[in-house]
């Protein structure tokens, strides 16, 4: 059966008609199915912050992308989308045509204000929160200040002020170092979890005999490119080197190989003619007796006998 949305789903705060304006794609859809945690739909009576679904602007892609704010913007999910071409929900008596997936996960909202202090940090003076999210696209950014990941700022910033005021400075040092951190922590969980890693398999998560026999480099690698899916291209390459991770050049199924390649150094490497030679006086010395006898014979004036098989000579 498919899920049905729980009546705290169809209320005002985590209906589709919310999200409608922020992301043309999601225009036609009257409701979505969704997968949120217990948590973001808990509503504290006595907090007038509602949870609500918001556009911000991804920290990888710097494009739009939906998250879902809850517990009175203190918790921040990811909403990840999984759609197929053929696809729809039975839900009662009606069909909903828009068959997609909508899954909720948590993400660290250090990784919002990355992007944000990395861009503040041009003009190389210490600024509060408030100044450093600010984004004319994306007003909704303001939510982030109230995130609780906001109280580990001090891992990715220069923190100056007292506990009223607060002013921060991106830190490229600190950055590098926490993020060393989250990728070192990841590769330790798909360890001991047993995640393949290796080749094609890796993206799917396969739990096998075959993942225990990756090394600690490939799970430190994997983990890289799982962090990387939520930091800016400049700040991963940073990281590559920071952490010395090689970096690998996958080649292509079925390429073929390029025409230099193919054709080389067309000059044999050995003397052939000598081997042939080498062979010939080889079977030379192994002659048998009636060739021993038929090479003691005279053989002046004698035709051979390809010239009986040979065209006569026109008068």
């Amino acid at each position: 059966m498919p899920p049905r949305k729980s009546s705290r789903q169809t209320s005002k705060e985590t209906t589709n008609e919310d999200v409608q304006s922020l992301q043309q794609p999601y225009k036609e859809a009257d409701q979505w199915i969704c997968f949120i945690n217990n948590t973001a739909l808990e509503i504290d009576p006595n907090d007038d912050t509602k949870t609500v679904f918001c556009k911000l602007r991804h920290p990888k892609t710097d494009r739009g992308a939906i998250f879902l704010f809850a517990n009175g913007d203190k918790d921040v999910f990811e909403v990840a989308v999984f759609a197929e071409s053929c696809r729809s929900w039975l839900i009662d008596n009606t069909v909903q045509q828009d068959g997609r997936l909508h899954v909720t996960t948590p993400i660290d909202s250090l990784f919002l204000l990355l992007p944000y202090l990395k861009k503040a940090k041009e003009g190389g003076m210490f600024m509060t929160l408030d100044q450093i999210v600010c984004d004319s696209d994306y007003p909704e950014c303001s939510r982030i200040v109230a995130t609780s990941g906001t109280s580990e700022l001090n891992q990715i910033a220069d923190v100056k002020g007292s506990d009223d005021l607060q002013v921060y400075r991106y830190n490229e040092e600190k950055v590098l170092s926490w993020l060393q951190t989250k990728t070192e922590r990841m590769a330790d969980k798909l360890s001991e979890r047993g995640i393949c890693v290796s080749g094609a398999q890796s993206s799917t998560y396969v739990r096998t005999k075959r993942a225990m026999t990756a090394s600690h480099d490939d799970y430190i690698r994997y983990a890289y490119g799982m962090v990387c899916d939520y930091i800016p291209s400049d700040v991963a390459s940073q990281l590559r080197e920071h952490m010395k991770i090689p970096e690998v050049v996958e080649k292509k199924e079925n390429e073929p190989p390029n025409k230099k390649a193919k054709l080389g150094d067309i000059t044999p490497t050995e003397d052939y003619s000598q081997e042939k030679s080498d062979t010939k006086s080889a079977k030379a010395g192994k002659l048998t007796a009636g060739q021993k006898k038929l090479s003691k014979v005279d053989k002046s004036g004698m035709k051979s006998l390809a010239s009986f098989f040979s065209p006569k000579a026109k008068s």
